[in-house]
């Protein structure tokens, strides 16, 4: 009854949150992603001049005609959409989960707006604060190292932190400061970086304006992932809180048998 309540909460929440998202990527990340795939497709510093729209036009017919892609507009738009609100599901079982498990007696004074930001806080930080210290978010047509490596470093990055942070949150302890440590492990093992620079390959103005792009594209990742994480962790609180509500006595109950 418990898991049914939850996995149907984190419909909604994963749908509210994933329109978030794609809206802010929307306004914010995909002009700059437009922008660089022009010069990813075709890297003349005459095409900087043109207009975004002209620049997402050029590159769709540039790319290799075997490897399909969502066409830009709708199309990609939509499948943007379908992945962000999957992926939000995702997370939102996994953040309803995490907040029932750590649930004790007085359960609504432990679900409020206060509760939605630090879980909010909570994600953010583990799941883009933390890795991206490492592995900025990265623009169309920049070196990088080895994906596998990254892949691991970034899953690494993300135990750790989240170890860290649960620790020193739920241990009962003064050796909960001590989890803190874990943080620090995979930045001082290092993130896998691209044995040259990021835009080596393309002309000297064309590589000054694909970094100015990088860094407007890692503030824009920055505030997409803060607004998805801030709904995220409000609309979970608030769901866990209905389901309490809904439940009444079976939920306290499954609450005891787990502690």
């Amino acid at each position: 009854m418990l898991f049914r309540q939850i996995f149907f909460y984190a419909l909604i929440v994963g749908l509210v949150s994933g329109l978030t998202l794609t809206a802010v990527q929307m306004w914010q990340v995909v002009p700059i992603i437009h922008s660089a795939e022009v010069f990813e497709a075709e890297p003349a510093p005459v095409i900087a001049n043109q207009s975004a729209h002209e620049h997402s036009h050029g590159a769709a017919h540039h790319h290799d005609e075997a490897a399909w892609a969502p066409e830009n507009g709708a199309e990609r738009t939509g499948f943007t959409l379908l992945s962000n609100i999957l992926t939000a599901i995702g997370f939102a079982l996994f953040m309803q989960t995490a907040i029932v498990m750590t649930l004790k007696k007085h359960v609504k004074n432990q679900l409020t707006m206060k509760a939605g930001l630090l879980w909010a806080a909570a994600g953010y930080s583990v799941f883009f604060i933390a890795p991206s210290l490492g592995l900025p978010p990265e623009i169309p047509g920049a070196a990088a190292g080895p994906l596998e490596m990254r892949q691991m470093w970034w899953l690494g990055a993300v135990i750790c932190t989240a170890a860290g942070l649960g620790g020193f949150a739920f241990i009962k302890s003064h050796w909960r400061w001590a989890t803190l440590s874990l943080i620090l492990i995979p930045h001082l093992v290092g993130a896998p970086q691209s044995p040259g620079e990021h835009f080596a390959e393309q002309p000297v103005a064309a590589a000054a304006q694909l970094l100015e792009l990088a860094d407007q594209f890692i503030g824009a990742t920055a505030l997409a992932n803060a607004a998805f994480w801030l709904v995220l962790g409000l609309v979970s609180v608030w769901s866990v809180r209905r389901i309490s509500s809904t439940m009444g006595k079976p939920f306290e109950n499954d609450l005891s048998n787990q502690n």
